[in-house]
């Protein structure tokens, strides 16, 4: 029998239960809204957060690329334009690390949609470190020191490269933006 059956007939026979009645298709209609509205956001925030973890993750590809770069390059950093599209006279750091790193889409954020179109990139370099040297701070120029020290607090929480914008929501401490520091390490950017 595929519907359940309730009470007897005249016969003697059971007889099948009625329909759903509406009241009951209603009631199970509000359940199923009500978990959906309490699922929603729980999974939005858990889109928002994995599109921070890519970006993390294209960050530290990028990473990987300027240690090769550097390991070519005497232990210098390269000479990149901050914003790219903006500064035309430098090049993007994307165009400077191609040859090392292949697959244009980590120059991109998932969260951005819009930014340096024509680079297709959405992160910006660290103009203070053009060409300074990547494992001796001593030998940065007295300039770039103190900015550093001054800005960042020094070279430990100083990023090399990172969002252009605050895309990844974030509150107190955080920023909304991922960066690359020096020895490959990313994360959130800390306020400053």
């Amino acid at each position: 029998l595929l519907w359940p059956m309730s009470g007897k007939n005249e016969r003697g026979a059971m007889k099948p239960r009625g329909a759903f009645t509406l009241i009951e298709l209603l009631v199970v209609i509000a359940i199923i809204a009500l978990l959906a509205s309490l699922l929603l956001p729980v999974l939005g925030r858990a889109q928002r957060s994995a599109r921070s973890a890519a970006c993390l993750s294209n960050l530290h590809q990028i990473g990987l690329a300027l240690d090769l770069y550097v390991q070519d390059n005497n232990n210098h950093l390269p000479f990149c334009a901050q914003l790219p599209s903006v500064n035309t006279n430098l090049p993007s750091f994307a165009v400077v690390l191609a040859p090392y790193l292949q697959a244009k889409a980590v120059f991109q954020c998932p969260e951005d949609r819009t930014l340096f179109p024509k680079e297709q990139t959405s992160y910006e370099w660290n103009l203070y470190l053009n060409g300074a040297s990547y494992d001796a701070p001593e030998d940065w120029s007295p300039a770039t020191k103190a900015i550093i020290d001054l800005v960042f607090g020094g070279r430990v929480n100083t990023p090399i490269c990172g969002d252009a914008q605050a895309f990844h929501p974030g509150g107190g401490i955080w920023t909304g933006k991922n960066a690359l520091y020096f020895g490959g390490r990313v994360q959130k950017a800390k306020a400053p």
